[in-house]
């Protein structure tokens, strides 16, 4: 971008005059008040997400090995006990990394950075598609398909690996977009092979970028160029040291995952449901009459991006985040005609400003303290089945004598007890779907109680904690004869009949507030 001295501006070969160059600098102050509050979610309104420990003990189990390979899992006791592939291994261990330098301070400070990021290359994706196919810059309407994107995607992220791999595929879709503006001169459009030899590696959405890449090959436009440009994303695919286990991985989610196609899973669901899901379903509707009431300015590969990832979406809530890329930006071009000249007046940038001074301070007092525990953090909300059962663990290991050291425990919750109790425990699940067998789905979740409880009268196990509310396993558990030992808002600890219970802490054993699987880094 080269800025002249003189009423014009020249951007990339484009010539715009100071309104325009005025009307930037508000594009440029709104889209960072969008990103900003875009962030902000993950520290005034998130706790972290329940894969999130289980994504640190599988690291930690990376890290022991010379070279990344499938692992056999340890951490239930229920598990297949055949290997199976982290195909996130390298999202894994930098997950493990920052979590060893800042602990859980930096996983929310990431998590707001990467929800930022995300919004703002859907911003630049509208604009770059805006430019190529109106001949203009339009911001008001990009920085509007910024926020319909934003708020379709952000329920979907937090700290785990997709998140990171939806930014790097927002990051290879605007380097996409802009080489078509640019007539496909663009040399920084090859970084997109190297991005996605690291997407790979971090997760299985890397197919994404040569499935973006294959709509251009549509049009005649730089046809060969485009082709190598597959070609060379598809090589990059296969690069990585888990490629088979990639392979299957991906087949049985798509094809044979009972929990998948069960929709039990919250994010599997789809993305009209819940609370704010009418409004998720008004943008999407929304996003699609504008498309199909504007066709001039979509062209076959706009076409192909948008259809593809309405696909998604209805496939699942959990590509939500795939469609704010590939199909919110249209938004940029096919909006009917919106007056940039607000966001070039002063006074409407001094609001922004100031509202982004606002929203900065919020978010500085409301980011944890050096002094506030991890249990402080994570159960700060009051709202139903939010955070975890950190007293209820405290309590367990100071009251519970194992003996068979297995604890039984439901979906969310399983990361989160394999990561405090560490290796002195197995739990019962946890949220890796893959590496559980069908049955054990079945039996568990998707039959009736009757099922439920036979599967658990064969589970050996010396507790259970379970949630205080609309638990899964709480009731049958009583049918078979276990009791309650602890119970506060969020959670109750069950023992079996013969289960002893000491009145007072064990020796030695840990009862303290502070949430580790060994000891929190402040």
């Amino acid at each position: 971008m080269r800025w002249s001295v003189a009423k014009t501006v020249e951007i990339d070969g484009m010539e715009l005059d100071c309104h325009d160059n005025r009307a930037k600098r508000g594009f440029i102050l709104l889209i960072a008040l969008i990103a900003l509050a875009a962030g902000a979610k993950a520290i005034l309104y998130d706790t972290l997400d329940p894969d999130l420990f289980w994504h640190l003990r599988v690291a930690d189990q990376l890290s022991r090995q010379s070279f990344p390979g499938p692992l056999v899992d340890n951490l239930s006791f229920a598990s297949m006990k055949t290997p199976w592939t982290p195909y996130s291994w390298l999202a894994d261990l930098a997950m493990k990394a920052l979590w060893d330098i800042g602990g859980y301070r930096a996983a929310i400070a990431a998590t707001a950075i990467l929800c930022g990021s995300l919004v703002m290359l859907i911003a630049l994706i509208a604009l770059e598609f805006s430019i190529e196919r109106t001949g203009s810059a339009r911001y008001l309407a990009s920085a509007i398909a910024a926020f319909a994107g934003g708020f379709l995607g952000l329920p979907y992220l937090s700290f785990r690996p997709v998140t990171a791999a939806l930014v790097l595929v927002a990051l290879c879709v605007w380097l996409l977009v802009r080489d078509r503006r640019l007539e496909f001169r663009s040399r920084a459009v090859w970084l997109v092979i190297p991005l996605t030899v690291l997407l790979i590696n971090v997760h299985l959405y890397a197919i994404f970028v040569p499935l973006a890449v294959a709509a251009s090959l549509a049009e005649r436009a730089a046809f060969r160029r485009n082709g190598i440009l597959l070609l060379g994303t598809l090589a990059a695919c296969l690069m990585t040291p888990m490629l088979p286990g990639v392979i299957r991985t991906a087949w049985h989610y798509q094809f044979t995952d009972v929990m998948v196609s069960s929709h039990v899973i919250a994010e599997m669901q789809p993305f009209y449901h819940g609370q704010m899901g009418f409004l998720a379903a008004a943008i999407a509707i929304f996003i699609a009459l504008s498309a199909i009431g504007n066709r001039r300015a979509m062209n076959r590969f706009a076409w192909l991006w948008t259809i593809g990832g309405t696909i998604a979406l209805l496939r699942m809530g959990r590509f939500a985040p795939v469609f704010a890329i590939f199909a919110a930006p249209t938004l940029g071009a096919t909006l009917p005609r919106l007056s940039d000249r607000a966001m070039s007046r002063l006074p409407v940038q001094g609001i922004l400003a100031c509202m982004l001074i606002a929203i900065s301070l919020k978010i500085a007092l409301a980011f944890p303290s050096a002094s506030q525990p991890l249990s402080g953090w994570i159960n700060r909300m009051e709202l139903d089945n939010s955070g975890y059962p950190a007293a209820a663990v405290d309590y367990l290991q100071s009251h519970v004598a194992p003996a068979s050291h297995h604890v039984i425990t439901e979906f969310t919750w399983g990361g989160y007890l394999e990561w405090r109790l560490g290796a002195s425990w197995q739990v019962l699940l946890d949220g890796r779907t893959q590496v559980f067998p069908a049955d054990f789905w079945r039996a568990l979740y998707l039959s009736d109680e009757a099922q439920r409880k036979a599967y658990l009268s064969g589970v050996a196990a010396d507790a259970a904690v379970v949630p205080a509310k609309n638990s899964q396993f709480r009731q049958s558990l009583l049918d078979l004869g276990w009791k309650t030992v602890y119970a506060d808002k969020r959670s109750e600890v069950l023992v079996p009949p013969t289960e002893a219970v000491t009145s007072t802490p064990r020796s030695g054993q840990y009862t303290g507030v502070q949430d580790s699987a060994s000891s929190e880094i402040p």
